[in-house]
């Protein structure tokens, strides 16, 4: 219903990547992205956001490593650093997988004492999500906080304080 100030609606994006058959890399990315705004009461919207990723290799070739999905940061789970969620390599540095699932659940409101200030509003949040070579939700990590977004003169900002709920021994974390 609204850019700037959305409260009822959806967004659904498609991806699809391909290296093309007869060319040095034969792989393909898939990713598909579903976000629903739906209005509490006049000043409290549900914020429902899902994201979906798979990619491999095809004609006997792997995904490039360099074509993995990362998940982890202000864009996806936060309360994480940014791509750090996923396996790690031998240095517990992040590789990055061939699946991807995030989710998240938000409650927008106005900012109290500014309800006419369509501009600027708070969210509280959960976030989840992992990366992973199969789908594997034993190691979806969650968190939860709060957030601001404003919608400025010079595009859109965003400020989240976060705390994991559920992390692993090597999680990066970021509040």
């Amino acid at each position: 219903d609204s850019r700037i100030y959305t409260t009822s609606g959806m967004l659904l994006r498609l991806g699809a990547e391909i290296g093309l058959p007869g060319a040095e890399l034969n792989y393909y990315k898939l990713s598909y992205k579903q976000q629903y705004y739906y209005p509490i009461s006049k000043s409290f919207t549900l914020l429902l956001n899902g994201e979906l990723g798979m990619g491999d290799g095809y004609s006997g070739q792997q995904l490039p490593f360099y074509k993995n999905f990362y998940t982890g940061g202000s864009t996806s789970v936060r309360g994480f650093d940014t791509n750090s969620i996923g396996p790690k390599d031998s240095l517990g540095n992040t590789v990055g997988g061939t699946r991807s699932i995030v989710g998240s659940v938000e409650v927008l409101f106005p900012m109290p004492f500014l309800t006419e200030m369509k501009a600027l509003r708070l969210a509280h949040f959960i976030d989840t999500g992992t990366v992973a070579d199969t789908w594997n939700f034993s190691t979806l990590r969650v968190s939860t906080g709060f957030a601001v977004a404003w919608s400025s003169p010079f595009g859109p900002l965003k400020v989240s304080i976060a705390r994991p709920l559920r992390d692993f021994s090597g999680d990066k974390i970021q509040h």
